[in-house]
């Protein structure tokens, strides 16, 4: 009788905390946006105090952002419940004054309704802060809506403001924004250790604010909600892949489920939503996001499952097209008690697979998986490709490279090659810049080669690059990638019959990140790597 007695005063509670999220506006939200955090950089990076929320809220790994992936259009899609198609903030560029899209509803001083005007169209008392590391995200709201708008610098000093504005003045909206991880991505590229040192950074700062909630024994009244703009491939991002699209989605505090994982869609103006609904905002008639009510304890027939997080295996270093003859790769795991096993075959590794006890040396082009497990919990997979391109590889690929007069206008478009000549050339087993020495900005190669065509029937090409390309088939120019940009893809299809097809790809590169990636999709609607086996040097 007793322990029913229990069970009845812990169900009570339950619903009583249920409806304070359902009914009741929340004392606080706080939202901390970590700029180029990827699901990866969560999953397999040294992350307690982001653990600690997932272990005590709801979370996704799965949640997207919005097209282009760059920063300003998903950091507006996040806190404006809508999209770029809606907003009209497109690149990183845009301004109030100088814009090309208009936004669908215009609000005050011409901007997209926003959490931030929502909040105090509704709540005129209502505080709120917003608390930022890159100076772009002010572009993003109007500063007299906000009782503090503080571009700070450095994560340190970012999240010592936002704790001290929350422990001394108790915002009802506090957002804060973090800009080092992105700054790492860029420099030394995704989900390399200098990246993760980058997110147990901001893990570190998140901890801060965690224990500021616990001093000011807050929980009960507060939730946040951490999440970011876009992932990010090799040292950019601004494409269309799933590392840029995906990011991680957490949120933690009253009314909040205990480590459920969420399992329907999440897009980042879902984000605006919750935190309106949770603020007992009503939501503007134009924005297109809902709130993920599927967070809370009072959710009915939603989409998760609630189950114990166990961090996934981090394979190092990340996976990559390597000029090498070999690879090393170590795995390891937040929690040093797990088992890890992997597979090479590209199977779905389980308990029973081989258990990884040492470095793995790779030798040819692999695919590994891995998956943690510890007390009953496994983790979600991790999956890694190396290509190699070995010493010993063929070299079908003839390239020329040019590098920019000094002194001469900028690259901002592929050159004319007929009037230059090259500052060298050479063989290189495929299309890419792998094999190739180059400096660091305004170069230039052209690639010659032939395609082996086996089958007769309808090619796709893919090529995808940072910055302008152009590929030509025969005397068809096929793809027409021009121009100073990010990561961008351009795809042609072509009838071709079985036999040899000459090639050639040109490629610039103006400042940034460089990139160049050359697939192939098959009639059997296989996409692959162009590599070299598809190809015979020229004659």
């Amino acid at each position: 009788m007793r322990i029913l007695f229990i069970a009845i005063l812990a169900l009570l509670s339950q619903l009583a905390s249920a409806a304070q999220a359902k009914d009741a506006p929340i004392r606080t939200v706080i939202i901390i946006g970590v700029d180029g955090l990827s699901p990866r950089g969560v999953d397999e990076g040294l992350t307690p105090s982001l653990n600690h929320l997932i272990a005590q809220g709801a979370y996704s790994f799965h949640a997207r952002g919005v097209f282009p992936t760059s920063s300003s259009p998903n950091w507006a899609s996040m806190i404006m419940g809508a999209g770029p198609v809606q907003h009209g903030i497109t690149s990183n560029d845009w301004r109030l004054w100088s814009r090309a899209i208009m936004p669908s509803k215009e609000g005050v001083e011409g901007r997209f309704p926003s959490v931030f005007s929502e909040t105090r169209r509704h709540r005129p008392d209502a505080r709120i802060a917003v608390i930022y590391d890159w100076s772009g995200f002010g572009n993003l709201f109007d500063h007299d809506l906000v009782d503090v708008a503080a571009d700070t610098e450095g994560p340190e000093a970012t999240m010592h403001r936002a704790v001290e504005e929350f422990k001394y003045n108790r915002p009802d909206l506090l957002f804060v924004h973090l800009d080092h991880v992105d700054s790492a991505g860029h420099g030394k590229g995704w989900h390399t250790p200098e990246y993760f040192e980058a997110v147990k950074r901001a893990d570190d700062r998140i901890g801060e604010m965690i224990d500021a909630i616990d001093e000011e024994r807050a929980w009960d009244s507060t939730v946040i909600i951490v999440t970011s703009d876009h992932g990010g491939v090799g040292k950019s991002h601004g494409g269309v892949s799933m590392a840029e699209l995906e990011i991680p989605w957490i949120i933690a505090g009253a009314g909040v489920a205990n480590s459920r994982e969420i399992t329907r869609d999440i897009n980042t103006y879902d984000t605006a939503c919750t935190a309106a609904y949770l603020l007992g905002v009503p939501m503007h008639s134009s924005w297109i996001g809902k709130p993920i009510t599927e967070s809370f304890i009072s959710a009915a027939n939603g989409e998760w499952v609630d189950s114990k997080y166990l961090p996934a295996p981090r394979i190092t270093p990340p996976g990559a097209l390597l000029a090498a003859d070999e690879v090393i790769v170590q795995l390891s795991c937040e929690m040093p008690a797990a088992d890890i096993t992997y597979t090479l075959d590209g199977s779905e590794p389980t308990k029973h697979s081989k258990v990884y006890s040492g470095p793995i040396v790779l030798e040819e082009t692999t695919t590994i998986r891995a998956r943690a497990f510890m007390r009953g919990r496994e983790s979600r997979v991790t999956t890694d490709t190396y290509r190699l391109l070995r010493s010993d590889s063929p070299k079908p690929v003839a390239y020329e490279y040019y590098e920019a007069p000094e002194g001469q206008p900028r690259w901002e478009m592929l050159p004319d090659f007929s009037r230059m000549n090259p500052n060298s050339t050479g063989t290189c087993p495929e299309i890419g810049l792998a094999t190739i020495d180059v400096r660091e900005d305004q170069f230039a190669i052209r690639y010659t080669t032939q395609l082996k065509i086996d089958e007769p029937g309808t090619y796709m090409l893919h090529l995808k690059s940072d910055d302008g390309s152009r590929l030509r088939l025969g005397r068809r120019t096929l793809i027409d990638n021009d121009g100073s940009h990010g990561p961008i893809e351009e795809s042609s299809s072509i009838d071709l019959k079985p036999g040899l097809h000459t090639i050639v790809v040109e490629y610039f590169e103006d400042h940034g990140g460089e990139s160049l990636e050359l697939a192939i999709t098959g009639p059997d609607k296989v996409r692959v790597p162009v590599t070299f086996d598809h190809l015979v040097a020229p004659e």
